[in-house]
C-alpha cells in the first residue's frame, strides 16, 4: 500500500593468459590458466581454478585494470602471465592491496519494479479498481521484481634475446615484469629458464598472441609474503594501465580447461556493451548497476579517476564451459539504448508514469471514439477524442465530466437554423448534446479499454528493457 501511495505521489579487461604454478596443491588465482608440474617427473598438467575477476575503468582510450589474486592455501611459488594489446613502453604496472568495492542496484530490475508500481497507479485512475488493486497487493497477486620466491629475471643472460624485459616491479610479495616475445619458442624458453618445464607448442593459446601487438605482464608470487592462515587470506591485485581502442578481456586462455566451468566476473566503470560472441551467448549475463553509496579507498584513487559518487558500472558474468571460450572479449564504450530507457525510468518514475498515463489515455480515446462515434472517423474527430482521453489523467471522473460537455451528436443541416435561433433567444442547446445516449456506452468501454491498453503499453516497455 505504501509503495502504491508513494508511486502515485512521486509519479554496473583484462584477464589472465597464463597462470602456471610450480608447486601448488590448491589455489584460487584469478584468470587464465594454472600449470602444475609433477614433482616426481618432468610432466605437468593444468591446475583447476575457482573463479576469474577483473575491475576495469576505461576513459579516453586508456584502460585501467585490476586483476585479483586470492591464494587460499600454501604455495611455494606461482607464475602468472597475461597479455595486453599495447606496446611495452606504454604499459604501466603496479600492485594494490585493496580491490574496488562495487555494489548497488541493477537498473533494469529497478526499472521493471517502477513499471509495476506505475501499472498499479494507472489502474487506480479508474477508481472502482482501487479495492481490487489493494486486494491483489495483499494476497500477493502482484509479485515484486520484487613475499618473493626465486627472483624473476635474476640472470637475464639466460633468457633468449627474442624475449625482452622492459620493466620490473617488486611490491607486496609480487615481482612483476613487462616482457615482449618475438617468437613462441623464445617465450617457452623464457618459462623453461624459470624452471617451468613447458615443451614448445604444448600450450597452443600462447601462440595466438605471438607476432601480434601484445605485451605480456608476468608476475611471480611467493606464498611466504602473501599468504595468511584462513580465514585471513590476503588479497593482492595487479594494476595494469595501457592504451587500447576498445576495452579488452582475454577469454581464450581459459579454453585449456575443456568442459570445466571457470566463472568469470568483469566489472567495468560506466555503462558499456560487450560484444558477446555466439559460443558463449547463452552463458553470459550483463547487468547495469548504480552504486549510490560509493566510497573510494585512497589506494585506488588513481583507478577511479574523477569518479566520486553514484557510480554507474557494468557487470559481466560468464559461466561457459571453458572450451566454448574460443575468442577474446572486446567491449564497446557505447552502451545499449535500452539501458538509457531503464535509467530514465529509475531516475524519473513520476515523469515516466505521467507519460505512460497520457499515452494510454490518448490511445484509448482514439480507439473507443472511432468505435462509438461516426463523427470521430476523420482527422477532426480523432483530435477531439484524443483530447477527451487526456481528461482520464484526472481519473475517470474527469473523463465523465469532459464527455458530458463535449459535443458528440451530429446536427443535421435542417436543424442548424433552428438551433441558432434558440441560442439567440438565450436558450441552451447543451441538453441536446448531453442526451446523446452513445455517451453512456463510451464511458464504460473507455474504462475497460484503458485497463487493457495501459497494461499492454507497460508490458511492451518492460519487454524492451
Amino acid at each position: 500500500m505504501k509503495l502504491i501511495i508513494k508511486t502515485s505521489l512521486s509519479l554496473i579487461v583484462i584477464g589472465v593468459l597464463l597462470i602456471p604454478s610450480l608447486i601448488i596443491p590448491k589455489s584460487a588465482l584469478a584468470d587464465g590458466m594454472i600449470i602444475r608440474p609433477d614433482p616426481y617427473s618432468d610432466r605437468w598438467d593444468y591446475l583447476g581454478q575457482s573463479s576469474q575477476q577483473a575491475f576495469i575503468n576505461y576513459e579516453n582510450g586508456l584502460q585501467k585494470m585490476i586483476l585479483s589474486i586470492d591464494m587460499e592455501e600454501a604455495s611455494e611459488e606461482a607464475v602468472w602471465i597475461f597479455p595486453v594489446p599495447a606496446e611495452p613502453d606504454k604499459v604501466v604496472i603496479d600492485v594494490v592491496t585493496k580491490l574496488p568495492q562495487l555494489r548497488g542496484e541493477e537498473i533494469t530490475k529497478k526499472a521493471k519494479s517502477n513499471l509495476l508500481d506505475i501499472k498499479k497507479v494507472l489502474q487506480i485512475t479508474q477508481i472502482y479498481t482501487f479495492p481490487f488493486v489493494i486486494m491483489a497487493e495483499r494476497i500477493g497477486t502482484y509479485k515484486g521484481m520484487k613475499g618473493i620466491g626465486a627472483p624473476l629475471g635474476m640472470e637475464r643472460a639466460e633468457i633468449e634475446t627474442d624475449v625482452i624485459v622492459h620493466e620490473r616491479l617488486e611490491k607486496e610479495g609480487i615481482a612483476t615484469e613487462i616482457i615482449t616475445a618475438k617468437t613462441a619458442q623464445a617465450l617457452y624458453q623464457y618459462l623453461q629458464n624459470k624452471n617451468l618445464k613447458v615443451e614448445a607448442g604444448s600450450i597452443s593459446v600462447l601462440d595466438h598472441y605471438i607476432g601480434k601487438e601484445f605485451t605480456f605482464v608476468v608476475s611471480w608470487i611467493s606464498e611466504t609474503n602473501i599468504m595468511a592462515p584462513k580465514p585471513q587470506s590476503k588479497q593482492r591485485g595487479v594494476f595494469v594501465t595501457f592504451p587500447t581502442k576498445k576495452i579488452y578481456y582475454p577469454l581464450l586462455p581459459t579454453s585449456v580447461y575443456g568442459s570445466e566451468v571457470v566463472p568469470a566476473t568483469i566489472r567495468i566503470v560506466g555503462f558499456v556493451n560487450p560484444k558477446v560472441f555466439k559460443d558463449i551467448k547463452d552463458y553470459t549475463e550483463t547487468g547495469y548497476f548504480i552504486d549510490r553509496y560509493f566510497r573510494i579507498d585512497p589506494e585506488l584513487k588513481n583507478f577511479y579517476n574523477d569518479v566520486t559518487k553514484n557510480v554507474k558500472y557494468t557487470k559481466i558474468e560468464i559461466n561457459a564451459p571453458s572450451k566454448m571460450l574460443t575468442e577474446d572479449l572486446w567491449i564497446s564504450k557505447i552502451a545499449p539504448l535500452k539501458i538509457f530507457h531503464a535509467l530514465f525510468i529509475v531516475k524519473h518514475p513520476a515523469i515516466s508514469g505521467i507519460l505512460l498515463l497520457i499515452l494510454s489515455s490518448i490511445m484509448t480515446g482514439l480507439l473507443v471514439g472511432v468505435i462509438i462515434f461516426r463523427e470521430a472517423r476523420n482527422r477532426k474527430g480523432l483530435i477531439k477524442f484524443g483530447l477527451i482521453g487526456i481528461f482520464n489523467c484526472l481519473s475517470i471522473i474527469g473523463l465523465i465530466i469532459a464527455t458530458l460537455f463535449v459535443k458528440t451528436k451530429e446536427i443535421r443541416e435542417e436543424d442548424k437554423e433552428l438551433l441558432a435561433k434558440l441560442k439567440q433567444r438565450g436558450f441552451s442547446t447543451w441538453a441536446i448534446q448531453a442526451k446523446d445516449l452513445r455517451k453512456l456506452g463510451f464511458i464504460p468501454l473507455f474504462s475497460v479499454s484503458f485497463l487493457i491498453i495501459s497494461w499492454i503499453i507497460v508490458k511492451l516497455v518492460e519487454l524492451s528493457l
